[in-house]
Formats: structure tokens, sequence, C-alpha cells
């Protein structure tokens, strides 16, 4: 804790300059700041501005003399306790008297022995240096116990973080609140495989405009640098000022006001990460910032620690839960199958039974497939692979067809569904997966409602989105429940006693299906036994990119129309990269029947081997492949000089569909980003027009250029 007094004021008022002069040279020799006024007035203005430790107040001056002066002065709240020192040559004990009752500490005759005049003014002015560091210890003392305080308040928040992600935000904003900081930045990187570094940002008002663009990045190399010593690191605006590249990863400049960073660090004491402070709110970072900001690390470090190893046992949990239950909702409809076969090859029914039999059996075989398809779809979203064939059209057909294909349940139930559409609605979708997530939506509030009860679906326009939205008024959903109700394998109630069969994988795909039409679902509910509401918005026909990619593409529209010759393939060397034979087989006749020589292979490590055998004027690569993906492959390309194909145009043809998808295909070194599944016309033409750019060297690398094509079918 530190509490240092630098040099003091000393006011010395007098009307006479050589007088002011005398004072100034006397005074010198305590090394502090001496102050002069040559009036009551000027004394009083330097006394608004200044804090003083001592006055030298003559008495005899015009206008307000000495004595006016003093009264005036204490007055003033701030002043009323400052010493006063009269300079005086009247020796009237009447003066003497009047100077005692205005206050004054001491009545000095002139002429005065300097040694005596330094004496006295020393002793006022070590007073009240010494009052000053207590005052500047106790505000030091207050900011750190408000700094403990906070210290408190973030060790709860923090712990009853529901995931990793949210513990991440949230000793996020502590750091930034007991540091004191405009920018705080986390990251946690856990070496276990399969488990994504965490990082979030936390800013203040002060970056506002620059939080709405985008969030300053994790530091890099400084990152690097803290993890690697895992020691704290604290830093002046000055020592930064020394590091450009340093400021570079904090994404500030000018330099900000100094820079902490403290250590994550495991029970094994490896490290896991770091948490980094800069752009302080008032001067640098201080040795009470590193220990609190150290002290915020250790028990963030065990709260990490805790939260993973209860994200393990809870993963165990659902897995062991969910084989369970895949157990026995696989084996009920075998029972129920194999129980009437036995029963209709052994025993002579009527016609009436053997059709109920037959019934029974078409009824379970309909939901152990309903069942397998479940699981497969799940299969495609854990590996990249569910295809979305989208395709213009009327929304409200598809909810009805959900919709009927349920009411007899319903109806069985003696539940009521309500119905409102708005018939005009388009969207760009694939027809069969928007009805699967009207029927699992729908199925899933008839599950949880009571009989009698009834349940609503209404399809309207909201803005630029399509807005679907199933109300029940059933069991609701617990809160601490709510931000799993999405989750693969999550159930409310998963134990044996449980009244609804399920796997809980049926929400989790609703979820990823309205993902990959570009939209969103969120689940609301007041509590249990309140209901629930599922809300899935979709983006409207001829809005569901942005302006930018919509000129974009009607740009390129224009370019690949413009003439009949783009369908010609005609001397092209195409290298198509895909893991997959059946698409690789179909993809590579397309761009046969149009002229086009096509070199396939299925992995990165065939196409570089390609590369040694003949270079390709075209590439088109699949993302998502074993061993190494198509990012890597592209960054290997860019790797080599152009007159080895490092220039080479490329189209990435993924199954990833995201805007983010998009931005990361094109940062890594793609020129074009398509979406599977692609119309051939569609693949032929981004093939020629990639050629043609290149001939006409219009193809720069995606990242040097800072944006890229995307072709949507």
């Amino acid at each position: 804790m530190r509490a240092e007094v630098g040099r003091v004021n000393i006011l010395v008022v007098d009307d006479r300059p050589e007088q002011l002069l005398s004072l100034e040279a006397v005074l010198a020799p305590l090394g502090e700041n001496v102050v002069k006024a040559a009036s009551g007035r000027e004394a009083l203005r330097s006394l608004l501005q200044e804090e003083f430790a001592v006055i030298l107040l003559d008495i005899n001056m015009p206008e307000i003399d000495g004595f006016e002066t003093a009264t005036l002065i204490r007055k003033r709240r701030s002043t009323v306790h400052t010493p006063i020192i009269f300079l005086t040559a009247h020796t009237d004990r009447v003066y003497v008297e009047r100077s005692y009752s205005l206050g004054a500490v001491d009545y000095i005759m002139t002429p005065f022995a300097p040694e005596v005049l330094r004496t006295k003014v020393s002793v006022f002015v070590d007073l009240f240096k010494k009052t000053q560091k207590i005052r500047l210890q106790a505000e030091s003392l207050r900011a750190h116990a408000e700094q403990l305080q906070r210290l408190n308040r973030a060790a709860l928040t923090i712990n009853s973080a529901m995931s990793l992600d949210a513990m991440v935000a949230a000793i996020t904003e502590a750091a930034r609140d007991v540091g004191g900081a405009h920018h705080a930045m986390t990251l946690v990187k856990l070496e276990k495989p399969g488990e994504r570094a965490r990082t979030a940002v936390s800013l203040s008002e002060r970056y506002a405009t620059f939080q709405q663009e985008a969030p300053p990045p994790i530091a890099g190399r400084l990152c690097a640098y803290v993890c690697g010593r895992n020691r704290p690191l604290r830093m002046t605006q000055s020592e930064l000022s020394q590091h450009p590249e340093w400021l570079d990863d904090l994404g500030q400049r000018p330099p900000p006001r100094g820079y902490l960073a403290v250590p994550l660090t495991a029970s094994d004491g490896q490290n896991i990460g770091t948490i980094q402070l800069s752009d302080r709110h008032e001067g640098e970072f201080s040795d009470d910032d590193e220990t609190v900001l150290v002290q915020l690390a250790q028990l963030a470090s065990i709260a990490i620690q805790n939260c993973v190893h209860a994200e393990a046992r809870e993963a165990n949990r659902l897995k062991d839960e969910f084989l369970a239950t895949l157990s026995h909702e696989l084996r009920s409809p075998l029972n129920a199958i194999l129980g009437w076969t036995h029963l209709l090859r052994s025993e002579p029914f009527d016609e009436q039974r053997v059709s109920h039999g037959l019934e029974v059996i078409e009824r379970n075989v309909a939901a152990q497939t309903k069942l397998i398809e479940d699981l497969l779809d799940v299969s495609r979203v854990a590996t990249g692979k569910l295809r979305i064939s989208a395709a213009p059209m009327a929304l409200a057909p598809i909810v009805e067809i959900a919709i009927d294909a349920i009411r007899p349940a319903a109806e069985a139930k003696g539940l009521t569904i309500d119905v409102s559409l708005d018939p005009v609605i388009e969207v760009n979708g694939d027809a069969d997966r928007l009805q699967q997530v009207v029927s699992n939506l729908t199925s899933n509030a008839l599950k949880f409602t009571r009989p009698g009860d009834h349940i609503l679906v209404s399809l309207r326009r909201a803005g630029a989105y399509a807005e679907l939205t199933v109300r029940d008024t059933g069991e609701g959903i617990a809160p601490d429940f709510l931000p799993f109700v999405f989750e693969r394998f999550r159930q409310a109630d998963s134990t044996s006693r449980r009244t609804h069969a399920g796997l809980g994988i049926g929400l989790s795909l609703v979820r990823h299906i309205v993902e990959a039409h570009s939209g969103s679902v969120v689940a609301e509910s007041p509590g249990l036994q309140k209901g629930s509401t599922f809300v899935v918005r979709l983006p409207l026909l001829g809005v569901e990119r942005s302006s930018l990619a919509a000129s974009a593409k009607e740009a390129r529209s224009r370019s690949l129309m413009s003439s009949e010759a783009a369908s010609d393939l005609g001397g092209l060397h195409v290298l198509l990269v895909e893991d997959d034979a059946d698409a690789r087989e179909l993809l590579q006749e397309v761009l046969s029947q149009h002229h086009a020589e096509v070199t396939a292979v299925a992995s990165a490590s065939e196409a570089l081997a390609a590369f040694c055998v003949a270079l390709p004027h075209v590439l088109v690569s699949d993302i998502a492949m074993p061993g190494e993906d198509g990012y890597e492959l592209i960054r290997l390309i860019r790797q080599r000089p152009p007159h080895a194909g490092g220039d080479l145009p490329a189209l990435a043809l993924t199954a990833y569909a995201r805007k983010e998808d998009q931005k990361r295909a094109l940062d890594a070194g793609f020129h074009m980003h398509a979406t599977k599944p692609i119309e051939p016309a569609a693949l032929v033409a981004a093939v020629a027009s990639l050629a043609a750019r290149a001939r006409a060297g219009e193809l720069t690398c995606a990242r040097e250029r800072g944006a890229g094509d995307e072709l949507n079918p």
C-alpha cells in the first residue's frame, strides 16, 4: 500500500515585491512550492485553486489588509484550519491579540531571523505532510476494502454460473470491476480432446462505439507471453509504448493507461489461461490491484476446474441415462411387435382382432422408425452432415401438414389445437426439415399438456422474419432447466418414474434445423404448471441474406448470365476434394458433362499429392473431412508461391451454411463459399466464374482483400 506525498504548497502574501522575493529565498531550502500573492484578493484566488500547508500573511496591505484576508480565509470550509503566520513590523499588543483571535498560529515581528522562520514553517509543512499521508492511507484502505467487497460479490457470481461460458463471462466482468479498468479480457484453454478454448471481453461505456462494431481481440502475443511465464505481469503506459506489437494485440492506440495480467492456474500448477486488464480508470495499476486480481484468478481457477469436473460428471450421467432410455425406448416397440407377431401366428383370431394386431405392429414400427431417424439426425448434426435442401416455399402449408398429422393424437387425448396462419409467408427452406420442426414442437406440446387443455400454433410476419409460435398450457419448464431445454439428451425428468417417453433429442434437432436455415428458436415459460412457448424465427424469402451478400449475388448473377459460354468448362482442369464417395461421384459427373478435366480425390493429403502431378485451374473442396479438413488444405495451398499454385482460385463447397462459416472459409483463403446441396448449374457457373476472373487477374486471396463471395442455390 503506497501513500506518497510530494512537494507541498506554501502561500506568501505581501504587497511589496522585494519582501516576496526575500521570503521566497528564505524558504527555498525547504524544497517546497512557494506561491507568491501581492494582495489579499490574489491570495484568495490562489486558495480557490490550490491546497496550502501554511500561509505567511502581511498585515498592512492596500484594499484588503491581512486581518480582512484572514477573516475571509476562515469563512471557507476548506481553509478554516489552514495555519496562518502573520508577518508585521507592528508591536502593538492590540495587533497581536487580534491576530490570534483570527486563528493565527504565530505572529512574527520583522525583521526576523531566516532560520527561525524556516523552522516555524517546516513544522507546519511536516504536519501537513503527515496529515496528507494519513488521508491517502485511509483512502487507499477504503479503496482496498471496496475491492475486497467486490471480490466477494464476484465469487458468488462466478460460482453460481450455469456453464463454463457463463463463468468465463462472469470472471471477465468481475475482473474489470475489481480492477477499475475500461477493458478486460479472459482466456480459458483446457488441454482436453474436443474442449474448445473460451474467451470473453468486457468493455466500459468508453468503448461503446467500438463495441458496436467489433470487440477488441484477445491479446495473442501478450496472452501467450503471460501464459508461458505463468506469473503476473504489470506494465506502465510508458513500458507498453516500447512494445507496439503488444498494443496491436490489445487493439488500443494510443497506449492504454497501463496493463495488468495474471495467469489462471490448475491445481497441478499448469497454466489454463489468463485474465488481462488495460486502460485503468485513474492512473496506473497498483500493487493492490495486482494482489486483488491474483486473488480473483485463484478463486476463478478453482471455480473453472470445479465446473469442468461437474460438466464431465454430468456428461457421463447424461450418457448413462441416455443409453438406459434408448434401450427402453427401442425395446418397448419391439416387445409389442414381437408379441403380436407370435399371437397372430399361433392363435386363430377373427378379422377384427387381426386388423387390430396389425395396427399395433404398424404403430410400433412407425415409432421405432421415428426413433432411429432422430438418432441418425443427431449423428448427422454431430458430424456436420445434416443436409438442408433449401428452395423457395410457402410456410403455411408445411405447418398445416404437420398439424394434420398430429391432430388425431391430440383429439384422442382430448386436446384442442388452435391454428392461426398467415398464408402469404414464404421462406427459403427445406420442406421436410421444417415439417420436422413443426412436428417436434407440437408433439412436445402434446406430450406435456393435460387432457382438456389447448395448444396454439400461429404463423405471422415479424419484420424481416417469419415467426412460428407453439404455445401450450401444460406443465411448463422449471427456471433452472430452461437454459438446457435445447441441449442434446437433456430431459427435465429422466428417472424410471417419468411420465413421458422420449430420448431428449427432439428439441435439440429443432434448434439445429432452424439454425441451418439461418434462423433461431427460443423457449419461454413462467414456471412449472404455467405452460410454455416456443418461438421459431426464419428469414423471409428475399431478405434472408444481408444487403451486401444480395448485392454481391446480383452482380455475380449478371456476370454469370452475360454469356452462355459460362456453362462450358472445356480446357479447365478442376481439382475436386470430397470425402463422401457418392457426393464426389456426382460432382465429378456434373463437371465432366460440361467438358472439364476433373481430378477427384477423397482427402487433403491426396489433393496435395495431385499438385505434384499437375497444377489445376480451379479447386473445389469440401470443408468437413477426416484428418486434415478443407481449412487446413487451403492454408497449405496459400503458403505455396504463385507459380506453384499458391494463388489457385478456390471454392468452398460445404454443408456449413452459417454466416460465420462463410466468413471462416473466406478468411482461410477460399475465394467463394457455396452451401450443399448445390444445383449443378450453379456449381458449373461458379467454377467458370472463378476461372474467368483468375484469367482477368481479378482474384486475390480473400484474407488480403478482406471479403469474398457467397454462392447459395
